[in-house]
């Protein structure tokens, strides 16, 4: 399983979200995981506790195919390092092609020749969104984005993040987004608001090592274990983009970029 972690809109959870979901995935299958740090902020690889400048070989050599050797995190669990002086465009010699086990990929919140082409070779789009407004804004950013390269939304699957259940908007915009995006988009956990997940990069570790029993781990060992499922019941899925469920959407096909902001200022003003 190929799996990106996008969205166009920065601090809606997406790294946190490669290396809690990583660890959870690590520990539930029998595979090895690796995590990619695509974004030159090198925030995946400083949350585990590494430094991204001064190594030989980054996700830039990883990306050109370069030999090299990935860092290990826990077990089954596997980093290929960020570079922090990382340039676009990068040459890219298809290294999925290459890869063992399951791949999640932190990237970073713009649109770039990496970010499509790594697109175009994974099996799953996974867009981490915390439920109000410029979250919903930047979702609808990566929709037409999506749309305009050619990109198909039935691989697209949203996680919603730091989710409060006590804030109405939250709750409104979640049951929102399960009326328009149906069979199956949005995954059916949520991973709720944690201080614990919050901390764990400052320690170095995922949630499991950190807090095992906090609300983080529980929410995160749910979502991979969505996945997993979903991924085990798609026969023929290895290398080949996962078969979804149509997506179902109110105005799918629209050119008003605007549609999904005006679907939470509705949902807001109930």
């Amino acid at each position: 399983m190929r799996v990106l972690i996008y969205n166009q809109k920065g601090g809606c959870g997406k790294t946190t979200t490669a290396i809690n979901l990583g660890a959870a995935l690590a520990r539930l299958g029998e595979e090895a995981v690796t995590l990619v740090d695509l974004d030159p902020q090198t925030h995946l690889t400083a949350a585990l506790g590494r430094r991204a400048d001064g190594l030989a070989w980054t996700v830039t050599q990883w990306l050109a195919g370069a030999p090299g050797s990935t860092l290990p995190v826990s077990k089954r669990l596997f980093l290929v390092p960020g570079d922090c002086e990382a340039q676009e465009p990068r040459p890219f010699a298809n290294p999925l092609s290459g890869m063992n086990g399951t791949v999640l990929i932190d990237a970073p919140p713009v649109w770039n020749v990496t970010v499509a082409r790594l697109m175009a070779e994974c099996d799953v789009i996974l867009t981490p969104l915390e439920p109000d407004f410029l979250g919903m804004q930047g979702f609808n950013r990566l929709l037409q984005t999506m749309k305009k390269h050619g990109v198909p939304w039935s691989r697209l699957r949203i996680l919603v993040c730091r989710y409060v259940d006590r804030l109405s908007i939250h709750r409104e915009v979640r049951e929102r987004l399960g009326q328009l995006f149906r069979n199956g988009t949005l995954l059916p956990v949520v991973i709720r608001n944690s201080v614990r997940l919050a901390e764990a990069p400052g320690f170095g570790r995922h949630i499991f090592d950190h807090a095992p029993y906090s609300t983080g781990a529980s929410d995160y060992e749910a979502a991979a274990r969505v996945l997993l499922e979903e991924w085990r019941a798609s026969p023929g899925a290895a290398g080949t983009a996962v078969k979804r469920a149509r997506l179902e959407m109110e105005g799918k096909g629209s050119d008003d970029k605007e549609s999904i902001g005006d679907v939470i200022r509705r949902a807001a003003a109930q």
